[in-house]
């Protein structure tokens, strides 16, 4: 194996085994699952049924009006994400979303077998993603699809992985619930790899509380009988402006290093706020890992 690539791999196989057990599900391709949506990092994860324009994991048949949004997300060994979604309400109670995500891993110097140079090469990943829902009849149940293009490119290395996602949600509004199911990574891919990506099945639920100002969201996932992942989280409106996230995992028990009782009780944990004046909404979120690396995303929500 050329060294060019030999520093390709060990960057981007700590960021697998950092984020294996964090905020993306389990697949060979750490940016087909990464959260780009710096709500659902400040809630460690969950939120599926909290709309974004910005995040292909959410059950897609969520929406939350005409939005546009944009985001950058900084992760540990100098890698980060850069995303742009915008979604939209059509006529008959249908709505949609279009995102683009990127995660670039930097720019390498690459060297042959004989540590001569071969000039400088980057490693990313790009997916993007179209969703669309539609509300049935007059009941409050919507269902929604979701098809995603991804390439993933590594120093001259290229592969392309379809993937396709299918929900469906409940509301009872005056109890202020909702419920959903959904299914994601039903994929196939046009190269020559073997991708080993397994469909992952979430049933989500969330709660507006009647005597407090937060809005409670669960959601469990699987990918087989064995994994079963909980991600618990909160959304606090402490006023008309400002809202605080936290959330957490299970996930923190397979991040236990026992570095330190802080990182134990820390772990796969996320918080962040948000700060709304008219139309614009600005989210700022913090992950904390086992290990103690942090992850941080930014984020601007605009109403259109």
């Amino acid at each position: 194996m050329p060294l060019s690539r030999i520093s390709t791999y060990l960057k981007l196989s700590s960021f697998i085994l950092s984020f294996s057990s964090g905020v993306f599900s389990e697949t060979s391709f750490p940016g087909m699952d990464i959260f780009t949506s710096s709500a659902n990092i400040s809630m460690g994860g969950a939120g599926y049924l909290k709309p974004s324009p910005l995040s292909s994991n959410i059950n897609p048949s969520i929406s939350g009006g005409k939005v546009f949004s944009a985001s950058i997300v900084k992760y540990p060994a100098g890698i980060a994400s850069q995303n742009i979604g915008i979604s939209f309400l059509f006529k008959n109670n249908t709505f949609g979303k279009f995102l683009i995500n990127n995660i670039s891993y930097g720019i390498f110097e690459g060297y042959n077998e004989n540590l001569i140079s071969t000039g400088t090469y980057s490693a990313s990943d790009t997916k993007i993603t179209a969703s669309y829902g539609k509300r049935i009849l007059r009941l409050p149940i919507k269902l929604g699809v979701q098809s995603s293009f991804y390439l993933s490119n590594y120093g001259g290395y290229t592969f392309n992985i379809y993937s396709f996602s299918a929900g469906l949600s409940f509301r009872a509004k005056e109890q202020r619930f909702t419920m959903g199911m959904s299914i994601h990574n039903l994929s196939t891919s046009s190269s020559d790899l073997v991708v080993d990506l397994h469909p992952r099945l979430v049933i989500s639920g969330s709660k507006k509380l009647k005597h407090l100002p937060l809005s409670v969201f669960l959601d469990l996932t699987s990918e087989n009988s064995s994994d079963l992942t909980a991600f618990i989280g909160g959304e606090f409106d402490i006023n008309k402006n400002f809202q605080f996230r936290i959330g957490s995992s299970n996930r923190k028990f397979n991040q236990n290093i026992k570095k330190d009782i802080f990182s134990s009780v820390i772990g796969a944990s996320g918080f962040g706020f948000g700060y709304k004046k008219k139309d614009i909404l600005i989210n700022y979120s913090i992950y904390v890992f086992g290990t103690g690396a942090l992850s941080q995303g930014m984020e601007i929500n605009i109403a259109i």
